[in-house]
């Protein structure tokens, strides 16, 4: 089950490079398709031929505040490693910025003061991200115990005192944890989440009533044998604006290849019994986020050694697949676990970006504003596609999760470009082929870990 993300300070090793397999590269190439020959141990592979079909009939929109990353770790007695990476994440084009989790929560090693709160917001401003801003329900900004009137006096600096206008704010964090983590009781339930929920949002709402309030950002208890989330959305959701929750699906040592590749159809699975549960407690309207989301929730670096840890390539192209599934299934966000931390979950180490900041990046600055529909992807070739009107184009994400090339022919109905494509795609590959309205050749980006890092 989820744990905290990082608990002792610790000296960021060069992991990327011995824990993927290879350095990595970004390559731009414009082209009108044509198969390249991948030599294997044999000679060169025979690529795979895939036939997919792109329609604009029914062009849905991509959530504002859809592309979102997590402000981790901050704290200065471990470095404040988030820092050092601001110029990097100025260009990743990122919606929301949320500054939240379980150090947050409890005030340790040092509490998110108004000081924190004021970098927080200066980074955020920096980046172009709308803040995220979670209110502690265990020990305040001070780090003394919270209460209602703690969480008023938040609202009151950020929005009356220093005038930033936040409107995003969350409450509290992995409630279904406090008991695991001795913050509650043995006998804290659902509704005792909820009835302190309920009194911190009344609480910030008679400070300012514009704010919007994510919740209840359960760890992992909505599933149907333990769920938190009926409950708590039945006594509570009336106070609830957006629904959020987390998910790391992989213990540590279950972060394999074969996991991280199969994974886009429970991560579906998932929205789906989300959006059930919206749908049975009566609040089927309200949107749908997951604030925290990393292949693991444990980042230990020992524990950082499997082909699909945290850091390597093949982690990147789950994130991949997350963001496509999330695209595709209208979640309102996405936002990962984290920026740069003393664990390897970090999407940075120190100020170098890992795999998975590299796909972030291209997914939030090349997809567009809205999804459109695929057809004939399979589960060992991912397809997502983005629509941006005003720059005429269309853009299509291949996720090749398999070890052999593609060719994959696109046929596109309903838009403006109707010639079909064809693309080479690497093994073990993300593929981004921008293709303009006006029949010009498609823009390819190929991204793999052969090749090294973006400049």
């Amino acid at each position: 089950m989820p744990a905290r993300r990082s608990s002792r300070p610790f000296t960021l090793a060069p992991l990327l490079f011995s824990l993927t397999l290879g350095p990595l590269v970004l390559g731009v190439t414009a082209c009108g398709g044509g198969s390249a020959a991948v030599q294997g141990k044999d000679g060169p592979a025979t690529p795979e031929v895939l036939s997919v079909t792109v329609s604009g009939s029914e062009p849905r929109p991509v959530s504002p505040r859809f592309f979102g990353q997590n402000y981790w770790s901050w704290v200065k007695t471990w470095g404040d490693p988030v820092a050092k990476t601001l110029d990097a994440v100025r260009d990743m084009n990122l919606d929301v910025l949320r500054a939240g989790g379980a150090n947050n929560e409890t005030g340790a090693p040092e509490p998110f003061s108004f000081a924190e709160i004021d970098e927080f917001v200066a980074y955020a401003k920096a980046v172009g991200a709308a803040p995220l801003l979670q209110v502690s329900v265990i020990n305040d900004h001070e780090g003394r115990p919270a209460t209602p009137a703690s969480a008023a006096a938040v609202v009151e600096y950020v929005n009356g005192t220093r005038g930033y206008g936040i409107e995003l704010f969350s409450i509290g964090n992995e409630p279904d944890l406090y008991t695991e983590q001795g913050l509650a009781p043995s006998d804290y339930t659902p509704e005792h989440a909820c009835a302190t929920f309920a009194e911190y949002a009344r609480a910030m709402r008679a400070v300012d009533p514009n704010i919007q309030l994510y919740g209840p950002e359960l760890s992992w208890k909505y599933q149907p044998h333990n769920d938190w989330l009926t409950p708590f959305l039945r006594s509570c959701g009336d106070q609830v604006d957006v629904v959020a929750v987390h998910r790391y699906p992989f213990a540590a040592d279950a972060c394999t290849e074969r996991a991280a590749y199969a994974d886009a159809a429970s991560f579906r699975r998932t929205i789906e019994q989300l959006r059930g549960i919206l749908e049975a407690t009566g609040h089927g309207d309200k949107p749908l986020a997951i604030t925290e989301a990393n292949i693991t929730w444990d980042g230990e670096p020992a524990k950082t050694v499997h082909p699909a840890s945290p850091g390597t390539f093949p982690a990147a192209l789950w994130v991949a697949d997350a963001l496509g599934v999330g695209l595709e299934e209208q979640l309102h966000n996405l936002s990962f676990w984290s920026l740069s931390e003393g664990w390897t979950l970090g999407f940075f180490d120190g100020a170098r970006p890992r795999p998975a900041a590299h796909v972030l990046r291209l997914f939030a600055t090349r997809f567009g504003t809205e999804v459109l529909q695929v057809t004939g992807a399979t589960a060992a070739l991912s397809v997502y596609a983005g629509r941006h009107a005003p720059s005429a184009k269309t853009s299509l994400f291949l996720v090749n999760k398999s070890e052999r090339p593609h060719d994959v022919t696109v046929e596109l109905t309903e838009l403006p470009r109707t010639a079909p494509v064809t693309l080479s795609v690497r093994p073990l590959s993300l593929t981004v082929a921008e293709l303009p309205d006006d029949g010009g050749a498609p823009i390819v980006t190929t991204y793999d870990a052969t090749m090294p890092a973006p400049q």
